[in-house]
């Protein structure tokens, strides 16, 4: 990543527009795609960083060199708001989403990335045996919906049994991986990504 030098910042601070835009250039994607990590909209990380340069502007008299460590914590900060906001607009989350903006927040808040952990073969390991100690049937459709990434019409086809079998057998195969994998849990439905599925 880029650094912006010090003398940058110091005609920021007395109010150059131009020095600002040169910030503003050498900043803004990296900046994005930090954002993005936490919320997974490529729209509100635009406008949280936005928000962010705003606030830069707006203070411009305060800022000081280096800048780098400042900028990430201000976006990590109103990813944060952001994540906590969703909460209470959405007032009829399921238990899935839920999850996901609890673990979307500890994220922020402990500056972790849980998507690294698919390089993990612990991990991975205890995935797979959870659902091997799914029943027989359910494993079954639970593995092609999981690994397979088949939808639930494709399942109910290739097998022969309604599309609301396949969906009962998911809601049980996620009842009993919830009470294998505990803590752990969450973390699987946010790398499987089953809040899009």
């Amino acid at each position: 990543m880029f650094v912006v030098r010090e003398d940058i910042i110091i005609s920021i601070n007395r109010g150059d527009a131009k020095a600002f835009e040169q910030l503003y250039s050498t900043y803004y994607v990296y900046l994005c795609a930090v954002a993005t990590k936490y919320v997974y909209r490529t729209d509100a990380a635009q406008e949280i960083v936005n928000d962010v340069f705003l606030n830069v502007w707006n203070n411009h008299e305060t800022l000081i060199h280096p800048v780098n460590a400042y900028l990430i914590r201000s976006v990590q900060n109103r990813c944060l708001n952001y994540l906590r906001q969703q909460r209470i607009q959405e007032v009829s989350l399921s238990e899935v989403q839920e999850s996901l903006l609890n673990i979307r927040e500890s994220q922020v808040e402990i500056e972790s990335q849980p998507l690294a952990k698919l390089e993990n073969k612990e991990f991975e390991e205890k995935i797979y045996v959870a659902v091997n100690k799914l029943p027989p049937k359910c494993r079954d459709i639970f593995t092609q919906y999981l690994y397979y990434d088949k939808s639930y019409d494709e399942i109910a086809k290739a097998n022969n049994i309604t599309t609301s079998t396949v969906r009962v057998q998911i809601k049980i195969g996620l009842s009993k991986l919830k009470e294998l994998l505990e803590d752990i849990y969450p973390l699987f439905l946010l790398v499987f990504n089953f809040i899009q599925k």
